[in-house]
């Protein structure tokens, strides 16, 4: 018997599948004889299935809403402004979420600021600017929208912003993105604050870019900008980092810049696979992290989270079309794929996968118990790596099933494509027992027009 087989078997005889575990999104009965159905808030998520087809991202506005609440309440005692990570997810709607809680915006491209200037024109003021390769004409749209901070990456990018604001007769304020040389236990692929990444630049050639800066009668020197990378869960490589980035700004100072700001970037990670501290203690001890290193300072903190706040408020909704056995290895092959998400083939990403009716079963505290098997879940993309789980573990699910793969909330639908000419979801949002649908599902209609 193979280890698979001998894993399934095993599951067979005493099976236990988790519950959902973020607070929006829950299991509950529709009539006492009726199977666990999954909700989001109070909105049954198999109706919304039914009603809007597969696959279907849906967002818990709650959930978004908290979690900004809980990163507000941990630095409420310094002065701070979040600056919402749109990479994360840029869909319109989404971002109304965010500026609603009065949050702000960091932004990595001019099509990620249109958006934000879309959904809220006056929002320039809390705007930084990040990322490695800003255009001309996006340091142009910047500079007219009249951001907050530019995070320079470069000295050649310091020159064209230079140039290009004295050209516009404007003013940029700029901090310096700096590399600190501390390793983030991540993903190679989302780490970013070593020497032999493309992000920032070695703190002594700041600091002679911060000179060169100050010569600049269109530039302002404004603060220090630092990110180490994204799902970080050990908060020791924020201190860490932010512990350089205090000496720097008291050099800085003593050289005669004004330094206001610190940008300490984002990156916190999230439980793909476990339950984790609940959401406002993990913020806490960042916060924590974060602040001691710049106690004394004087500053004002810029905070760009992402993943943290929209992850695990999104579900991707897909439905069982075949089961297939090669051999001894079984595939549920569902209607979603890489392309509608990527982070499982990019990364080799977990997300949990969860039956959204699981007929049979009997609820015990947060697990639920009925009969497993040991399958990849598959999409119907022709690339072998099409997947969005191998050797999982699953509740034995029949063709036309529903499932739900949980927080997908962060870069899911922002990295969708139209490989093999497939559309990109629908996009739902829930309040409560209301929902609505906040992006079409894309036609190849859509997809065509563009095309000569």
């Amino acid at each position: 018997m193979t280890g698979a087989a001998k894993s399934a078997a095993r599951s067979k005889s005493e099976a236990k599948a988790k519950i959902v575990r973020a607070p929006a999104f829950a299991y509950r009965r529709t009539a006492a004889t009726a199977p666990l159905t999954l909700f989001c808030e109070k909105t049954n998520l198999q109706a919304l299935a039914e009603r809007h087809g597969t696959p279907l991202y849906v967002y818990s506005s709650g959930a978004i809403r908290d979690r900004l609440h809980a990163y507000e309440r941990a630095f409420r005692l310094v002065p701070h402004t979040l600056c919402y990570s749109v990479k994360a997810n840029s869909t319109l709607e989404i971002l109304r979420q965010v500026a609603g809680q009065k949050a702000g915006f960091d932004v990595v491209s001019g099509g990620e600021l249109e958006r934000v200037l879309r959904v809220k024109p006056r929002s320039a003021t809390s705007i930084v600017f990040s990322g490695v390769g800003k255009n001309v004409q996006e340091m142009e749209l910047a500079l007219k929208s009249g951001i907050l901070l530019f995070n320079i990456e470069s000295a050649s990018e310091l020159r064209a912003l230079a140039t290009t604001a004295r050209r516009l007769k404007k003013k940029a304020s700029i901090a310096i993105r700096v590399n600190p040389d501390v390793s983030a236990v991540t993903h190679p692929y989302i780490s970013t604050g070593l020497h032999q990444h493309k992000f920032g630049v070695p703190i002594p050639e700041a600091q002679m870019l911060y000179a060169e800066a100050a010569k600049e009668s269109n530039l302002k020197v404004s603060g220090v900008s630092v990110h180490i990378g994204s799902q970080i869960t050990d908060v020791g490589s924020f201190k860490d980092a932010l512990e350089r980035v205090a000496e720097l700004v008291r050099e800085l100072r003593r050289a005669g810049h004004d330094i206001r700001y610190v940008d300490a970037g984002g990156g916190l990670g999230i439980p793909y696979q476990s339950t984790g501290e609940p959401f406002a203690k993990q913020v806490a001890a960042y916060a924590k992290a974060v602040l001691e290193p710049l106690r004394g300072l004087d500053i004002h903190l810029l905070l760009e989270p992402g993943r943290s706040i929209v992850g695990p408020a999104g579900v991707l909704l897909t439905r069982i079309l075949y089961r297939k056995t090669n051999n001894s290895k079984r595939f549920l092959i569902v209607d979603a794929a890489m392309n509608d998400l990527l982070r499982p083939s990019l990364y080799g990403a977990h997300h949990e996968i969860v039956p959204v009716k699981h007929f049979g079963a009997r609820s015990s505290g947060q697990t639920l118990s009925g009969d497993t098997e040991v399958t990849d879940v598959v999409g119907p993309i022709c690339e072998t790596g099409d997947f969005l789980a191998r050797d999982r573990e699953l509740p034995v699910m029949q063709e036309g099933d529903l499932l739900a793969i949980l927080d997908t909330g962060a870069y899911g639908s922002v990295l969708g494509s139209n490989y093999n000419t497939r559309g990109r979801p629908a996009e739902m949002l829930v309040e409560g027992a209301r929902s609505r649908i906040i992006r079409r599902r894309e036609s190849v209609r859509d997809q065509m027009r563009l095309e000569v």
